[in-house]
């Protein structure tokens, strides 16, 4: 009798977890929205995401997701519903829609400044984003980003690069830190009004942090934001990327602190100091302002730390793609030398004039697609769109890879051809297409300072070297790390110096 009762008892608990693991399955699929684009189902709850973390290299899972579901599609990532663009058109009307212009919320920066609710230019929605951009965009303008003032900052540091690589003497090196550095040092220059020796131990161990936390956020930007995430703070990997990011927050902190003991409002010297003037005479006239000092803090970290990784990953790519198509590169140093010539280095006035030089750093963004996936959206709104009932709160990934390798508009889209970018008479060809730096209200804050200095220091290093790949190094690998951003494999170079 007592063995009976225990069976019943299982039974009962067995009986009741299946039947709440249907009423679970049901209010899921009954509070599920409907009119929503097309998608895979994944699992309850949890949805897709399971199966895409396995999978890896998301980009590409997603691409081929939109071989089935088409272009626009829908899936449940961690009981977050998400929506991923992978064309063109779809990008372009998602993100030029005004209820797609904010960013999904964050714990990221948690505990990194004193306010808690802070969050920078990049990671903002609504009013703060509004004002912020707003402001930040006025001052790299004022302090002549993207304008030929500017172009002395670049190429200053694009000197001190060529030093440092004519010291390595045609040994092999791996050029990561040393791009790192050079391009770092522009954004220093811009946003804290000074740059770092290249041998500033201090300094290279920001940069080393700064590298390793866009390498273990992994995936892009398909999981960054996704509200699962708050629940994995207890793991080491997030401990440590936490851990980083209020290290560099902490040294961008000492110099706002160096700033605020000389700062002449009437003379600003760079980003900081401008952003400063401003909190001062807010607070001076009593003026509510989203420009205050926490978010000044993590603006000044996404200029810093944007502007430094995606740039420095491009050029590495350039490098990686002149070592395999040393053809492209001798076609480039040909046309230099017909233009700029051997007894001075090149200019931004001579870039209508080196369409092929132009033409292939477009091939290497098109090509590496640094930032694959882009930053998410988010959907202020209920929103009809597409033919779909897209409800608020619901993110948008563009998937930009996926533009990038459409052989609708990039025939053999896997091979590196800058005449691609070129029309008939030999110019610049700049199709809508290309998006590099994204599209959309929100497009790249920093893209015209990026154009700059991709030219000045890919144009500066094809004049004055030939790169080579070193005897004995394994095969060329386009394998891409996939992190926030898309890396090369660590490779080596030569850098031969040219007569």
């Amino acid at each position: 009798m007592a063995q009976m009762e225990v069976i019943s008892s299982y039974l009962t608990i067995e009986s009741s977890l299946v039947y709440l693991g249907v009423f679970v399955l049901v209010v899921w699929l009954l509070r599920r929205p409907r009119n929503l684009p097309p998608g895979p189902t994944g699992l309850p709850i949890i949805g897709y995401l399971p199966k895409l973390a396995l999978q890896g290299d998301e980009y590409k899972s997603l691409a081929l997701l939109a071989n089935t579901y088409g272009d626009v599609f829908s899936l449940n990532l961690g009981g977050q519903l998400v929506v991923v663009l992978c064309s063109y058109e779809a990008i372009k009307k998602a993100l030029a829609h005004p209820n797609t212009s904010d960013r999904p919320p964050t714990t990221f920066y948690s505990k990194a400044t004193p306010d808690k609710d802070a969050l920078g230019v990049g990671s903002a929605s609504g009013q703060s984003w509004t004002e912020q951009r707003k402001f930040s965009l006025n001052v790299l303008r004022g302090l002549g980003v993207g304008k030929s003032s500017f172009e002395d900052a670049i190429a200053d540091e694009a000197r001190y690069l060529i030093g440092e690589m004519k010291n390595h003497n045609d040994i092999p090196f791996d050029p990561t830190k040393l791009l790192g550095n050079a391009v770092s040092n522009v954004i220093c220059s811009v946003t804290l009004g000074k740059r770092f020796e290249y041998s500033d131990g201090k300094f290279q161990e920001l940069l080393r942090m700064m590298n390793r936390n866009f390498e273990i956020v992994g995936g892009g930007s398909a999981y960054q934001f996704l509200p699962i995430m708050q629940y994995l703070t207890f793991t080491p990997t997030f401990k440590e990327l936490r851990s980083n990011l209020h290290k560099i927050v902490g040294f961008l902190k000492e110099n706002v602190d160096e700033h605020r003991q000389n700062l002449d409002p009437d003379n600003p010297r760079d980003f900081m100091d401008v952003f400063l003037g401003e909190i001062q005479s807010n607070e001076g006239n009593n003026i509510k302002s989203h420009i205050s000092p926490s978010n000044m803090l993590l603006t000044v970290f996404e200029i810093f730390v944007g502007g430094t990784e995606t740039t420095t990953s491009t050029l590495r790519w350039a490098l990686l793609y002149m070592l395999a198509h040393p053809e492209v590169q001798s076609k480039v140093q040909r046309e230099m030398d017909e233009v700029v010539g051997r007894n001075r280095l090149p200019r931004i006035a001579d870039k209508p004039k080196l369409p092929y030089t132009e033409a292939t750093i477009m091939e290497v963004q098109r090509i590496a697609s640094v930032g694959a996936l882009s930053l998410p959206h988010m959907f202020s709104q209920d929103t009809s769109i597409f033919g779909y009932d897209i409800p608020r709160n619901t993110i948008v990934i563009p998937n930009l890879w996926a533009v990038s390798r459409d052989p609708n508009l990039w025939p053999e889209p896997e091979k590196f051809r800058p005449e691609r970018f070129l029309d008939g008479d030999g110019k610049v060809r700049r199709p809508e297409e290309h998006l590099p730096f994204s599209t959309g209200r929100r497009v790249c804050l920093g893209e015209q300072l990026a154009k700059m200095e991709l030219f000045i220091f890919f144009s500066f290093l094809m004049h004055q070297f030939t790169f080579e790949r070193p005897e004995d190094a394994p095969p060329i690998s386009f394998k891409a790390v996939n992190g926030l951003t898309l890396t090369p494999t660590p490779f080596e170079i030569c850098a031969v110096l040219r007569e």
